[in-house]
């Protein structure tokens, strides 16, 4: 509790006159202002964020928080328990989606077992076993954790971040854990009181019967709960999930630490929402990424008054998008940094 309470006290708002001075850079650039859009929002972002007009985004860390659901009881998916402890492992042997990404593109890989129910039994140098507890509660019957347990795993996440921070420009997350559309749905249903048929997707590919049950196993453990009655930390605690708890405090550390966080999919934006309902100014260290096709994407941005740079047709998770938007980020950071004005470029060529 004393790592959260500390945290929260420590995160304050973006450097705004270095923002005007990226801006003013970016505005005296041989273009007409603003017509690289994102490209130019980022560069100016980034600049609040560390002070500096001039920064890079060489050294990239993606970390995966992985846990189990005991809502899986209710038969809200389509896959079973086992392939959350499955999926993580290849991800650390780079043969999942994630793993060969981040490989591909120069991105160090971490995993966190913050509640897979069985665990990885082999060692990997990346793997951090963290372990809150061995997976949620049925959040149907009952709280899926106490706001103890809901709080330890997100002080894991800012821990996490703390530990990191000297040694990388820029962090990204992300999530593996089966049923965490459910969680994260109910989450983002619980922090916006939308109307939950906005909200609610097919996940890992559920069946029109799958997706009824999903949508009536949220609602019925929402109005259990009192969800609209209660602070952001117990509803990640009633009826979210071990991973969406560590992701909400990796969004809080990269914020006390001024260190940008990218935002990826669904599961990952609705983390940055909670954290953004804890402490407000820790929106301004997260980027958006990619536009997740589960519809409560759009409930989650608008929420987060975020825009995503990318729109893939993409629904896996794992902080897959995150990752591919790296090399658009370096790019933003290289224009700030390389491009010239009129009068130089004239000086040069005429």
């Amino acid at each position: 509790m004393k790592l959260f309470e500390e945290t929260l006290r420590s995160i304050g708002g973006l450097d705004k006159d270095a923002v005007k001075r990226a801006q003013a850079r970016l505005d005296s650039r041989m273009k007409p202002k603003g017509s690289l859009g994102k490209l130019e929002r980022i560069a100016v972002q980034f600049a609040g964020i560390t002070g500096k007009v001039f920064n890079k985004a060489d050294r990239r860390c993606h970390i995966v928080a992985s846990a189990d659901n005991g809502v899986i009881e209710e038969g809200v998916s389509s896959c079973p328990l086992e392939f959350t402890e499955i999926v993580s492992e290849a991800m650390l042997n780079e043969i999942a989606a994630i793993g060969i990404l981040c490989k591909s593109i120069g991105v160090d890989f971490k995993l966190i077992d913050i509640g897979i129910k069985g665990g990885i039994k082999r060692d990997y140098p990346n793997l951090h076993i963290e372990k809150v507890k061995n997976g949620t509660a049925n959040l149907r019957n009952e709280p899926a954790m106490t706001r103890e347990e809901c709080i330890e795993a997100i002080e894991t996440g800012i821990r996490t971040i703390n530990n990191l921070k000297d040694n990388y420009d820029i962090f990204s997350n992300g999530e593996m854990g089966i049923a965490n559309t459910t969680t994260s749905s109910a989450v983002l249903y619980a922090l916006t009181g939308e109307d939950i048929e906005l909200i609610v997707g097919r996940g890992g590919g559920l069946s029109d019967e799958g997706l009824l049950k999903k949508k009536r196993v949220i609602k019925e453990a929402c109005e259990l709960h009192k969800v609209m009655e209660i602070d952001p930390v117990d509803v990640v605690a009633k009826v979210g999930g071990l991973d969406i708890a560590c992701m909400t405090g990796m969004y809080l550390g990269a914020a006390a630490a001024k260190k940008p966080m990218l935002v990826d999919g669904f599961i990952s934006g609705v983390a940055a929402l909670a954290a953004s309902k804890i402490a407000p100014l820790s929106r301004d260290y997260m980027i958006a990424t990619h536009k997740s096709e589960e519809p409560g994407m759009k409930v989650l941005l608008d929420s987060l008054e975020l825009d995503a740079m990318l729109h893939m047709d993409m629904r896996l998770g794992e902080g897959t998008g995150a990752v591919l938007a790296y090399p658009v980020i370096t790019g933003a950071l290289e224009i700030i940094k390389k491009m010239k004005k009129v009068d130089e470029v004239y000086e040069l060529f005429a």
